[in-house]
């Protein structure tokens, strides 16, 4: 599998091995054995209850995680959806393709209707750095990301997603109130079943199953 960057420097590669070590090390621990037995439990609940399921994944560590968990570990056929663009990591679709071939996914990919990095180019004196780009309520994601993404799931009663509460005080707060499983106004479930794992919890899983996150994940040093 064949990336155009990112480039990674001797520092890099160097980090990245010391915590490799530390990854191999958690993988073992008992509190990562109870984290994956929670997800498990948690997106094995939420696909029994559901006729009609839906896997989201955007490339990145978690929700990786989360296909892997889903399709190899509970060994579960569930169609599966990845909103690709002009602003993604270089190499990223081909990663996901990748990988669900190696997993044996039923995988989808998602385009939106208009290209985030046009919208982004027609409106750059007037956005700021500081702006939220991706919540719900920002013009980016509503022009390119929510629609495509709203409309795949129709039909579907069930969405499992790799949101997890340590990310941010407000998923945090999502998770805290509602719980790892809820069910949205408009009456879809939604399933977030590595909810409470750490970012270490993770990349242990990654590293244990032998699966390489995003190259960008190693610029770490």
């Amino acid at each position: 599998m064949e990336h155009v960057e990112p480039v990674l420097s001797l520092e890099d590669v160097r980090v990245w091995d010391r915590w490799r070590i530390t990854f191999a090390m958690h993988a073992r621990s008992l509190a990562h054995r109870r984290a994956v037995d929670t997800a498990k439990r948690i997106a094995g609940r939420a696909l029994d209850s559901a006729k009609t399921p839906l896997v989201s994944w955007s490339g990145g560590k978690d929700s990786t995680a989360l296909v892997h968990l889903v399709r190899v570990e509970l060994e579960a056929d569930v169609p599966t959806i990845s909103e690709k663009d002009d602003l993604d990591y270089p190499g990223e679709e081909a990663y996901v393709r990748d990988l669900a071939s190696r997993f044996a996914v039923d995988l989808e990919i998602l385009r939106p209707e208009t290209s985030p990095l046009a919208w982004l180019l027609e409106r750059r004196g007037t956005l700021s750095a500081g702006e939220d780009m991706h919540s719900r309520g920002a013009g980016l994601s509503k022009a390119c990301f929510y629609g495509v993404m709203e409309r795949a799931n129709e039909g579907h009663d069930v969405l499992l997603w790799g949101l997890r509460a340590e990310e941010s005080g407000r998923r945090r707060a999502l998770l805290t109130s509602k719980g790892a499983a809820y069910t949205l106004r408009s009456g879809t479930r939604r399933a977030a079943p590595l909810a409470h794992w750490s970012g270490l919890d993770v990349f242990a899983y990654l590293q244990a199953h032998g699966i390489e996150p995003l190259p960008v994940y190693r610029c770490c040093g």
